[in-house]
């Protein structure tokens, strides 16, 4: 069924416009689907527009008991966590159904009280791992999540995100969405109170509306309830300012600095995306999908307790490629990068290591010229 005057227009390349309707979802149990294959209609750029939210699906209808030792009494929708470890539950309705207006909240202020208590991390670590097909495979899909972030040591960088996932949930640092095609008037309005009243828990509104046309869909998601004020106050203490190139490149010895800059200036005339961190940069290449992949990484001298500046060989992006394994024979054949686990590669760079740098970056230019190509 559509919804009367609510239309969007797209422009097609001969330059016909086709109008497309507003259209109702044919069930709740769809919308929740779509969120479950895709987290992105969860608004993360929208919601943190300096670092967009990543997210890491845990379980859907994640079971919540009221008492230690219980059975679960409640299933939340939808359990998510973020790349800064902040748990996320959803609760999904349509706008047809009687109770978005006022039972949806205490509904999910439950959830979040009798999680917070009764939810060890070992059970949502194990959700996880169910959702996922086990640690292993866990383990890569958080390295995944926290590719663009600063790389620690793989082991310790995992243990260290379920620690934050941990005292997160337990000092209340958590996140309430109630996602619905069109959120009503009413629950909007409480949602910007509880939103700016409760100073550890974000709590917000995604519409996410569908408009249907002869060939296509088209999901649009809109945040609802975040006034500056709320986002001010609840801009996380992690998102500390990022670097720079200049700032970057002062912080190196000349000559690192010159191979450094040499490497950037090449990696933008490639069209490959360069992403500023905190300390150092990332260099993303796009994949013939059109997915970013991140697969080599600069960092300067005193970070990551290395007195010096290094480069970084990233592998977890490639883990589910066939040929990941020859990438990496291709990076160590080249330059003596020390490994640091199943996916990190580390060069230092001192003079007598830059002649080998160099060689390394031309992998990388072969490497991302193939992943374009979907080699």
């Amino acid at each position: 069924m559509s919804k009367n005057g609510d239309t969007i227009f797209l422009l097609s390349q001969p330059g016909s416009l086709e109008r497309v309707p507003r259209a109702e979802y044919d069930s709740e149990e769809l919308l929740q689907s779509l969120i479950e294959k895709y987290p992105d209609l969860l608004a993360g750029e929208q919601i943190q527009p300096e670092e967009p939210i990543r997210w890491l699906l845990v379980s859907r209808e994640a079971g919540i008991p009221d008492a230690e030792g219980a059975s679960d009494r409640w299933a939340i929708d939808h359990l998510l966590l973020d790349q800064l470890g902040r748990p996320t539950f959803v609760e999904v309705k349509r706008s047809t159904d009687s109770r978005i207006r006022r039972d949806v909240v205490g509904q999910m202020l439950d959830y979040a009280a009798n999680a917070q208590s009764y939810w060890p991390i070992d059970r949502i670590r194990s959700m996880a791992a169910d959702r996922y097909g086990g640690m292993d495979s866990l383990e890569e899909e958080i390295h995944r999540l926290l590719a663009s972030d600063a790389l620690d040591e793989p082991s310790g960088r995992i243990e260290a995100y379920w620690s934050r996932v941990d005292e997160n949930l337990r000092n209340g640092h958590v996140r309430l969405l109630f996602v619905a095609d069109e959120l009503p008037r009413e629950l909007r309005r409480v949602i910007e109170f509880l939103n700016e009243q409760m100073p550890r828990v974000e709590v917000l509104g995604i519409d996410v509306r569908q408009y249907a046309g002869e060939n296509l869909k088209v999901l649009v998601p809109r945040l609802i309830g975040q006034t500056e004020f709320a986002r001010q106050e609840k801009r996380s203490p992690t998102l500390r300012a990022r670097t720079d190139a200049r700032s970057f490149l002062d912080s190196c010895p000349e000559d690192v600095a010159r191979f450094f800059a040499a490497t950037l200036q090449e990696a933008g005339e490639r069209d490959l995306v360069i992403y500023w961190g905190v300390k150092g940069f990332s260099i993303r290449v796009p994949r013939h999908s059109g997915e970013l992949c991140s697969v080599f990484y600069g960092f300067p001298p005193d970070s990551h307790y290395q007195h010096v500046p290094f480069i970084r060989a990233y592998l977890g992006d490639l883990s589910s490629s066939d040929d990941a394994e020859g990438i990496r024979r291709r990076f160590l054949a080249v330059a003596p990068f020390i490994e640091k686990g199943r996916f990190t590669l580390d060069l230092s760079l001192q003079d007598e290591s830059l002649t080998t740098a160099k060689k390394a970056v031309a992998v990388l230019w072969e490497v991302s010229a193939e992943l374009r190509r979907g080699g």
